[in-house]
C-alpha cells in the first residue's frame, strides 16, 4: 500500500499575461521578443519581465538569429520552448490494451510503452515508474483520455458502455497517491482537439474534431481553450447519428461484416482493405456520406478551419471515408456558402495517439493557463 501524502506543490507559478506569452512562445517558436509582443499587444518591459520568470524555471530558450546577406546590426534573439525543462506522462486505457507516454513540453514523444493485458492497474503503475524514472527532466503530472464525459469538478459520467467496467477512478486514486502526481483526465475526443490545435508551428482559430471508435465523438477547440458548454459536453457530434441508426464506429462495422468486435484489430481491417473487400468498402462510403450532414452542420455552427478524423480504425480507411464526406451538404442555392474548412486525418489514431493527445493535460494546466479537469479535484473553489 501507498500512503496518500497529499497534492505535490505546483512547480511553476504564472500570471495570465505569463501564460498568454508561454503559449504564443509555444505556437509560434523562433519568434523574437519584438514579434512576440506586437502580437500579444504586450509592452517590452512586461515581456521582459515575463522572460525573466520563464528563465527561473528554465522554460525558453533565447538564441541569436542568422542575418541574412547584406543585413547589418545586431540580430534579434529568438525565444523558443526548453522542451526538457520538464516532461509529462500520457495515458488511454481500453479492456485488454493501455498505452503510455513520456513527452516533452512541445508534444514530442520521448518514450511510448503500450501492452496488451487482462490486468490493468499493477501494470501501468509499473510501465508510468519506468518511465519517470527514466525521465531526464521533472515530471509535471499525469494526463489520462478517457472513454467518458467528464464534469467540471473532474468526476465521470456517460462512460463508454464497451469500457463501463474499467476501474479509472481506482486507477487515478492509485497514480496520484504513489507518485504524488496531479491527474488530470478529459474525454478522449477533447484532448487530441486540444494537441491537433496546439500543435507548434499550427495557426487554428478553430478546429473541430471526430473521433470514429467505439462510438462517435467530438472536440471543439477555439481561442485557445476547448470549447465545453454550459456543462463540459459541447461538441457532442454523436448525437446527431443516433446510436440506433448506421454509424462509423467499430460497433456498426462488426454488426455489419457479422463478426465480433474484438476481431476488428488494425492489421485484420487494413487487410480488408487491401484486398479490397467489397462489404468494407460498401461500408466506408455509405458511412462517409452519411457523416456529410452532422459534418456540414458543424460547418455553420462552428465554421471551424479545420475538419480532423480520428479513431480507431487504419488510416486507409479514414482518408477513403472523408473522400465521401461532402462539407457543402446544408449549402442553400443562391446563398454565398461558407468558407470550408480542410477535411483530414489526424495522426493520432488508435490508442497510442490518444495517451500522446492526453499527455498535453498537464502542460495546458501548469503551463499554458487552461484548465482541464483534474481528477479527484482538490482545487479550491
Amino acid at each position: 500500500m501507498h500512503a496518500d501524502l497529499g497534492p505535490r506543490p505546483r512547480p511553476v507559478s504564472l500570471t495570465d499575461i505569463e501564460y498568454a506569452v508561454l503559449r504564443h512562445i509555444r505556437l509560434h517558436p523562433g519568434k523574437s521578443r519584438t514579434e512576440i509582443a506586437a502580437a500579444l499587444g504586450l509592452s517590452k518591459s512586461m515581456l521582459t519581465k515575463a522572460v525573466a520568470d520563464f528563465d527561473r524555471f528554465k522554460l525558453v530558450r533565447e538564441e541569436r538569429a542568422t542575418l541574412d546577406g547584406g543585413e547589418r546590426g545586431q540580430p534579434p534573439l529568438r525565444l523558443s520552448l526548453n522542451d526538457d525543462a520538464f516532461h509529462s506522462i500520457g495515458l488511454y486505457v481500453r479492456q485488454g490494451y493501455y498505452a503510455v507516454t513520456r513527452s516533452d513540453l512541445s508534444g514530442n514523444i520521448r518514450e511510448r510503452v503500450a501492452r496488451q493485458v487482462d490486468a490493468v492497474i499493477e501494470p501501468i503503475l509499473d510501465d508510468i515508474a519506468r518511465l519517470i524514472a527514466g525521465s531526464p527532466s521533472p515530471i509535471l503530472g499525469v494526463g489520462h483520455a478517457v472513454p467518458a464525459i467528464v464534469g467540471e469538478d473532474g468526476t465521470l459520467f456517460e462512460v463508454t458502455p464497451t469500457q463501463a467496467a474499467l476501474p479509472l477512478q481506482e486507477l487515478a486514486e492509485t497514480i496520484s497517491a504513489r507518485f504524488r502526481l496531479p491527474v488530470y483526465w478529459d474525454n478522449g475526443a477533447y484532448c487530441v482537439a486540444a494537441f491537433e490545435a496546439q500543435r507548434p508551428r499550427t495557426n487554428h482559430r478553430g478546429l473541430f474534431y471526430i473521433t470514429l471508435d467505439f462510438g462517435v465523438g467530438g472536440g471543439l477547440f477555439a481561442k485557445d481553450a476547448v470549447f465545453r458548454g454550459a456543462h463540459n459536453q459541447a461538441a457532442n457530434i454523436g448525437a446527431l447519428i443516433p446510436e440506433t441508426g448506421e454509424r462509423p464506429s467499430l460497433p456498426d462495422l462488426a454488426r455489419h461484416l457479422g463478426c465480433p468486435l474484438d476481431q476488428l484489430s488494425d492489421d485484420f481491417l487494413a487487410r480488408l482493405f487491401h484486398d479490397g473487400d467489397r462489404r468494407l468498402l460498401d461500408w466506408i462510403d455509405d458511412r462517409g456520406e452519411k457523416l456529410s450532414k452532422p459534418l456540414a452542420t458543424v460547418v455553420q455552427l462552428f465554421n471551424p478551419d479545420a475538419i480532423v478524423v480520428g479513431g480507431f480504425f487504419p488510416r486507409e480507411i479514414l482518408e477513403r471515408l472523408c473522400a465521401r464526406v461532402d462539407l457543402g451538404a446544408l449549402d442553400v442555392p443562391g446563398r454565398r456558402p461558407l468558407i470550408r474548412p480542410t477535411l483530414l486525418v489526424t495522426q493520432l489514431l488508435g490508442p497510442a495517439g490518444l495517451a500522446e493527445a492526453a499527455s498535453l493535460l498537464p502542460i495546458a494546466a501548469e503551463l499554458l493557463g487552461q484548465h482541464p479537469p483534474m481528477a479527484n479535484d482538490r482545487r479550491p473553489r
